[in-house]
């Protein structure tokens, strides 16, 4: 294995244990996963398994299609329901980038059906609230994916080029592709050793961005047409709704990364997207800078997140009613930090 000198927080040796030992282990991420997630997924899935340990990468919800790349040549891996049957084979359930298992499927709390669990996580929160029997979470560090670094480097797993560029892809897609303050010397470390063995940053950063269809563009173009500034509290907003999606003949996994855009512009400091989330919700995701924190706003509207990141639900299926609420409540909330 490709390694460096080790910094910041460890690993417990009961954690590595616990995952050497087991017979079966169950993987998942929290429901549609993201580059973060899916990436220190499969990154354990394939360091484990090369340890000889029986491993099934879950999920449930959406695969993002820029996001499959990370699944060519794995085996068994699928969507799992939260019902006793599905659980039974396995003896270890590890939680990543979710701190609990009602972040996999909404509003799930039935612990006792459930194996013994570990919790591999960034996210502010209590992770012993879900009854794991091992954690390793650290809210300071950029995205899961340095932990899921840590975690395998004291595997003393082989850091082969795919888990490499697995890794790569989940640090890069929480830090931005290291353009945000999240961005530590931690993470340059990480990404040097990382390079080192192989992952092929060019080829990540591709799959992960230069994958627009035409449909994507047309999309992007009929939501840019939706933008809405409020100098107020420096905020920008855009809308994506069916009929958009229909016109354009786009799919939900089109709108990702659609935030950004707002943020883009000179002056806006907290950028906000409505869309439809193809269950008759919608979905809001929240960006900010420096200066302002959207992870308390979005508890107040039932998310949660990061202070620059963050996001919730709410319960119309009509963007334009969400956001109205939205920007009713949001000048409490985004007040510049001193």
């Amino acid at each position: 294995m490709t390694r460096a000198p080790a910094s910041g927080i460890w690993p417990d040796p009961s954690l590595t244990e616990t995952l050497k030992a087991s017979r079966q282990v169950l993987i998942m991420g929290h429901s549609n996963p993201d580059g973060d997630s899916l990436g220190s997924a499969v990154a354990l899935t394939l360091a484990l398994r090369s340890l000889n340990v029986a491993v099934f990468l879950g999920y449930n919800g959406r695969l993002y299609q820029h996001l499959t790349f990370l699944l060519e040549g794995l085996t068994d891996y699928g969507p799992i329901k939260p019902e006793p049957s599905e659980f039974r084979p396995f003896d270890l359930f590890v939680l990543v980038d979710c701190l609990h298992p009602n972040r996999i499927w909404d509003g799930f709390n039935n612990l006792s059906a459930l194996p013994p669990r570990l919790v591999i996580d960034h996210h502010p929160g209590d992770p012993l609230k879900c009854g794991a029997k091992g954690v390793f979470h650290d809210a300071s560090v950029s995205s899961t994916g340095e932990l899921a670094f840590k975690v395998i480097e004291a595997l003393n797993a082989p850091l082969t080029r795919t888990i490499a560029e697995a890794l790569l892809a989940a640090i890069m897609s929480d830090t931005g592709f290291f353009s945000q303050n999240n961005a530590t010397p931690e993470c340059f470390r990480q990404a040097s050793v990382l390079v080192a063995a192989g992952a092929r940053s060019d080829y990540v950063v591709g799959r992960l961005k230069r994958n627009w269809t035409q449909s994507r563009v047309r999309l992007l173009r009929a939501a840019l047409g939706t933008l809405e500034i409020a100098p107020s509290c420096h905020l920008a907003s855009m809308i994506v709704t069916e009929a958009m999606l229909s016109e354009t003949e786009a799919t939900l996994d089109d709108m990702e990364g659609f935030v950004e855009y707002p943020r883009s512009m000179a002056g806006v400091e907290v950028a906000a997207l409505f869309r439809v989330d193809g269950h008759g919700r919608t979905r809001v995701s929240l960006r900010s800078g420096l200066n302002y924190n959207v992870r308390e706003l979005a508890e107040a509207l039932g998310g949660g997140g990061h202070s620059q990141a963050a996001a919730y639900t709410d319960p119309s299926g009509d963007p334009v009613e969400a956001r109205a609420r939205f920007l009713a409540v949001a000048p409490r909330f985004l007040k510049p930090s001193s």
